[in-house]
């Protein structure tokens, strides 16, 4: 068996021990060698959603499905897809894998998918876990030589985030003669990987927005940020009928999120 490595992002050491194992197991000369390394395309995380985006809940896991087009002269045997929190597998504080299964296409190129399991009672026991996880490729051809394959074709991350959520937007009092004020209230609450519950999000903007009657598009009125509680609070003046909401636009760490609209008479 050889070891082909195939890098993008590799650290100049992790480079270095790739190329010594492969100098290891390389066969007696004059053998016949396939010296080309296995290739991937058509690289898919998560069905393409959102930028290869995935919201994580507080306690439940969350299955990752991450797919590819593999070739090599000699077929491919197998395949195993990695996600790591840090950039060099060997130091990555987070990690999830699983065997892909594998469908042939060809005598050389098979599709291959695994469904990747991120879960915050395992995998992702802390709120840093949060942001840019890298992708790695593992692949043995027919002859038993290893590819790796990090960071492919510029497609070699996905983002693992913490989901949020909001309560449904509330505007008060109704009904509002017009021209007085609107009291309008929503709570964010953010995912806990560590604790396995939902927290009050502090501190982070939500947009205010407005709909005048039942149809058309939403207007931003105020940025407001949620208090220690996760509460977002800001007062507006009633001018016509129409429809309140909080959203909130996400972050690099977490989802974003929109609460239910409430729609306010005015008098």
């Amino acid at each position: 068996m050889r070891i082909r490595a195939t890098v993008a992002t590799a650290t100049a050491a992790a480079l270095s021990a790739a190329l010594a194992v492969a100098a290891l197991a390389a066969p007696a000369a004059g053998a016949d060698q396939d010296d080309s390394a296995t290739t991937f395309s058509n690289i898919d995380v998560n069905h393409d959603w959102q930028d290869y985006t995935v919201g994580v809940d507080a306690a439940t896991k969350r299955l990752i499905p991450i797919s590819a087009t593999v070739s090599d002269p000699a077929g491919v045997k197998s395949v195993s897809i990695e996600l790591t929190h840090g950039e060099d597998p060997e130091t990555a504080d987070g990690f999830m894998n699983a065997p892909a299964r594998c469908h042939k296409i060809n005598e050389i190129t098979s599709y291959c998918e695994a469904l990747l399991t991120a879960n915050p009672k395992v995998n992702l026991r802390s709120n840093a876990l949060a942001g840019l996880w890298y992708l790695n490729f593992v692949a043995t051809d027919g002859d038993g030589n290893v590819t790796r394959a990090d960071g492919i074709d510029n497609v070699f991350f996905a983002s693992v985030k913490r989901t949020t959520y909001m309560t449904q937007t509330d505007a008060t009092p109704e009904p509002v003669k017009k021209g007085k004020n609107l009291t309008v209230k929503a709570q964010m609450t953010v995912a806990s990987w560590e604790t396995n519950k939902n927290v009050p999000l502090v501190g982070h903007q939500l947009l205010l927005q407005y709909r005048k009657g039942t149809s058309g598009p939403f207007k931003t009125l105020k940025k407001v940020k949620t208090d220690r509680n996760g509460w977002a609070t800001a007062t507006v003046q009633a001018t016509a009928d129409g429809a309140y909401r909080y959203t909130f636009e996400g972050t690099k760490l977490t989802m974003p999120a929109a609460g239910w609209t409430d729609y306010v008479d005015v008098k």
